[in-house]
């Protein structure tokens, strides 16, 4: 069974007919400006530029050292680890991107496992299709405020730089929830505020870019808000990598 026929499966929404296209448009109509940067995200030049820059983390980020912030790329990258994930496992890629972080979920989840890569962005997607070539991964245009898949049918999402940009939170953590199966992981990267007297230059930026910044905890409180559990945060500085899981999880294990 393809990954496309093994996505029909997870779907709350018709399978369009296959066109032949290297991604599939799953978002009904055209939403509205999600900000300047999400606007930036929808040309060819930014996605170019989003690409190039996700490239050269991923293929030179381990020479990095630590105290430069080597750890903080290396977890960023290394999301398959932070998902605990096993082989066969069906992962949802939310805000894919140029499908830099996708490829190394198919890999980890090899042939019996499904990722799904998602974004609102055709110039992204159009990327990640040149980039994403593995049979166990397909490529869709969704909008995580209103993800298109049945409840509990993952089991986990990765969900690197998207939630700074969503009009509504809550409403995109309900939604990650939603699909998750009980006990789900879940993966994420935001961008922080800059700590003492440099915030206000990360205030500006994040005004001009009409994007959300977080401050420190408070992803991690949002999650607990939302009942999700082990919920830690190795980095809590200009980039916040926050893990966690679905509500619904057995006690661990001793």
């Amino acid at each position: 069974m393809s990954a496309r026929e093994r996505l029909a499966d997870l779907l709350v929404v018709p399978l369009p007919p296959d066109d032949g296209a290297p991604w599939i448009d799953l978002v009904e109509g055209r939403p509205g400006s999600r900000g300047r940067v999400q606007d930036l995200w929808e040309t060819g030049g930014g996605a170019g530029a989003y690409d190039r820059l996700l490239a050269a983390g991923d293929r030179f980020g381990g020479a990095v050292p630590g105290f430069a912030g080597g750890d903080l790329v290396r977890d960023f990258y290394d999301v398959a680890r932070r998902l605990d994930l096993l082989e066969g496992d069906t992962v949802l890629d939310l805000a894919c991107g140029p499908g830099t972080l996708t490829r190394h979920l198919a890999d980890a989840v090899g042939p019996r496992g499904l990722v799904v890569g998602a974004d609102l962005s055709p110039a992204m997607l159009t990327r990640a299709a040149k980039a994403v070539t593995a049979e166990n991964a397909v490529l869709v245009r969704a909008d995580a405020m209103s993800l298109p898949l049945r409840d509990a049918v993952v089991d986990a999402v990765s969900c690197s730089l998207c939630l700074h940009l969503v009009p509504d939170l809550d409403t995109a953590l309900i939604e990650i929830a939603r699909v998750l199966r009980p006990g789900g992981r879940l993966a994420a990267a935001v961008p922080g505020h800059a700590p003492g007297p440099f915030r206000f230059t990360t205030e500006l930026l994040a005004r001009g870019g009409q994007a959300r910044l977080f401050r420190r905890g408070e992803l991690a409180d949002a999650l607990v808000r939302h009942g999700f559990v082990r919920v830690s945060t190795p980095h809590d500085g200009l980039i916040q990598i926050v893990d966690a899981v679905a509500p619904g999880a057995p006690p661990p294990r001793g």
